[in-house]
């Protein structure tokens, strides 16, 4: 995967859509200075959302896609309100993505004119991942529900602009509330938080991570040595955070801007001392998403069955909520693999946490002094993460 590419496709990089941000900013501003009603703002916002998607979406041909999706999204959440029946709906919300990630995996000519040739241009949706783990997520929490489901605040929450093709990751019942609270969620603070947002993300991504692309990734001569395999390692795992975090900063910044609190989804992970740690720092978004929506209810279900013990449930779970993961990413070897890695750090460290409780004591630091086992484990995650992002990569395989 050509990260560097797909990244400097996306809107942030555009001039014209940063053009099309300050104009909507100054939609909101002004109508929140003409003290428009609360009403007006999810309009305004719908609005904003169909004009980028229907005027400025990158490939035309795929919005009809999104929008078919959206409406099969609509027709199964009404069709199966408060029905038992919760894998069916899911099932076939998550095909698009699936044979996405499938038709992405095989190896196809771009010119040999073949049906996965084509359906490759067609399906390929930056995004459409993200849009449908949001779906998901808004089925199984609404699904027995009072609440009706507004078409408006379904399109805004699952169209939203600026986390629309790479999140954060949002959940419907928060971001219908700042929706709700319309312009009234626009102030002087979150104005302030915007802004440095802003900057941040800016930092990151168009100078950091420019810069170690720049001079030193594509500098890289691979000649397959030892040496060559760790300098990309170690110097991937960095563009990869300021790249991904810059562009997460930055959609936090433009949501803010209009009244939406877009959740963090990178919070000092270099600074995580375990594998719980780090998913709770490096994409929170979907690290959240994954523990609430399918390690819970995996976990759950093996409880119900009472199917081995509890740290032997909880590991099982772990490592299939990881390998889920690495499929989201995509079908290829090194997206599994990296996936399953993850899985296999988490499960061994729940095993330590285990034995550790049970002897009372820590079995593996004993009494070391407590500054020098963080250093350490800081050292140790910061290396297995590495080596867990290389092959994530694709340059090992």
């Amino acid at each position: 995967m050509n990260l560097y590419a797909v990244h400097n496709t996306l809107p942030f990089t555009s001039l014209t859509f940063a053009m099309f941000m300050v104009i909507v900013i100054a939609l909101f501003l002004f109508f929140k200075w003409m003290k428009a009603k609360q009403n007006v703002y999810k309009w305004l916002l719908f609005c904003f959302n169909l004009v980028y998607l229907t005027v400025l979406f990158p490939k035309p041909l795929q919005i009809i896609i999104l929008i078919m999706y959206l409406y099969l999204a609509v027709f199964l959440l009404r069709r199966f309100y408060k029905s038992e029946n919760i894998v069916f709906p899911m099932v076939i919300l998550s095909l698009p993505m699936i044979y996405m990630k499938y038709i992405n995996a095989q190896p196809v000519s771009e010119n040999d004119g073949s049906f996965l040739t084509e359906s490759r241009k067609i399906i390929q949706i930056a995004g459409l991942s993200y849009m449908i783990f949001k779906v998901i997520g808004l089925y199984i929490d609404e699904r027995r529900t009072t609440m009706k489901i507004s078409f408006v605040h379904f399109f805004n929450f699952t169209a939203f602009v600026p986390a629309l093709l790479i999140g954060p990751i949002d959940r419907y019942g928060r971001f219908r509330e700042d929706c709700i609270k319309g312009f009234e969620n626009i102030s002087f603070p979150l104005y302030q938080k915007a802004w440095n947002n802003l900057v941040l993300g800016l930092l990151f991504k168009f100078i950091i991570a420019e810069f170690i692309h720049r001079m030193i990734l594509s500098h890289l001569v691979n000649d397959a040595s030892f040496t060559y395999h760790v300098s990309y390692m170690y110097t991937y795992l960095f563009y990869l955070f300021f790249d991904f975090a810059g562009y997460s900063l930055l959609a936090i910044s433009f949501g803010n801007f209009i009244g939406i609190h877009v959740p963090v989804n990178f919070d000092k992970p270099f600074l995580a001392v375990n594998p719980k740690e780090f998913w709770k720092r490096w994409h929170k978004s979907l690290g959240d998403w994954l523990n609430d929506y399918f390690f819970k209810p995996i976990f759950k279900f093996l409880t119900t069955k009472q199917w081995f013990n509890s740290i032997q449930r909880q590991s099982i779970a772990l490592f299939l909520t990881f390998t889920l993961m690495g499929f989201w990413n995509g079908f290829e070897l090194h997206f599994v693999i990296s996936g399953m890695l993850f899985g296999v750090y988490s499960v061994i460290h729940n095993y330590y946490q285990h034995k550790c409780k049970v002897k009372g004591k820590d079995v593996f630091f004993g009494s070391a002094n407590p500054a020098a086992i963080q250093y350490f484990s800081l050292f140790l995650m910061i290396n297995i993460v590495a080596f867990a992002i290389y092959i994530f990569s694709g340059k090992l395989f």
